[in-house]
């Protein structure tokens, strides 16, 4: 017997005025509510799209093409972790780090996929290092220190109580209607997590330090912002005035 259809909704973003005005994400993703068995059904070929199951959500979401938007910001952002790195070695001090989109969330709350995730540790990354895309924070693996959601037409709130709840000690949002957002989790408060304006992770860096990096500009001139951003950090985190 064959076997019943079943047809997906689409959604259509709840934030999505760029994309009626025919903006730079308009081409770039659709959302579909589906069970997940059928999404993987769809995607399980060679030829799948860019695409990804959101658990918590129940939507599938399936890229076009990935979009100056956001991955512009992106890369800069992981550009940024780099030279901080080298930064700190170069002063005698090993951190690792984890390239954007490379590494999945697995929690209680659901599967999320930050785009950009740095740990500070180098025992905590050497732990996750043969992980291929997927990291189960319940099997005791260990969290990322610090998350990064660039926000094209969906915001990613919904996502920071999970990803606080797992462990991540910091967590950074950008949109195009608020810049960038620094968030860490705070039990005080309803939302289990609040806003600040400098990040507890990597000191001396403001989120009016990285809105130039997630907003379109110069790109000589936003390498040398990320430049003086990465020695700043470098310097205050070992209590030092390097050159």
């Amino acid at each position: 017997m064959a076997q019943p259809t079943i047809a997906p909704d689409v959604v259509r973003p709840p934030d999505s005025e760029a994309a009626a005005a025919g903006g730079p994400d308009a081409p770039v993703r659709i959302e579909v509510a589906m069970p997940r068995g059928l999404f993987d059904r769809l995607t399980d070929h060679d030829d799948a799209p860019r695409c990804r199951y959101d658990e918590h959500t129940g939507l599938a979401e399936f890229v076009a093409e990935p979009g100056f938007a956001h991955e512009g910001p992106a890369s800069r952002i992981a550009e940024l972790f780099v030279r901080i790195t080298d930064a700190l070695a170069d002063r005698g001090h090993e951190v690792s780090w984890t390239p954007a989109g490379a590494l999945r969330l697995i929690s209680d709350d659901g599967a999320f996929e930050a785009d950009a995730s740095l740990y500070l540790d180098p025992e905590a990354e050497r732990a996750v290092r043969q992980v291929e895309g997927y990291l189960d924070v319940r099997a005791g693996l260990p969290p990322p220190d610090l998350v990064v959601e660039i926000d094209r037409s969906r915001r990613s709130g919904y996502k920071l109580a999970p990803y606080f709840h797992m462990g991540v000690k910091e967590a950074w949002t950008s949109h195009r209607k608020d810049s960038v957002s620094i968030w860490i989790p705070d039990a005080g408060v309803a939302e289990g997590f609040r806003s600040v304006p400098a990040s507890v992770v990597l000191p001396g860096l403001t989120a009016a330090d990285l809105a130039p990096l997630c907003a379109r500009g110069d790109p000589r001139e936003q390498a040398r912002h990320s430049r003086r951003l990465a020695r700043r950090v470098a310097e205050r985190m070992l209590g030092s005035s390097g050159p």
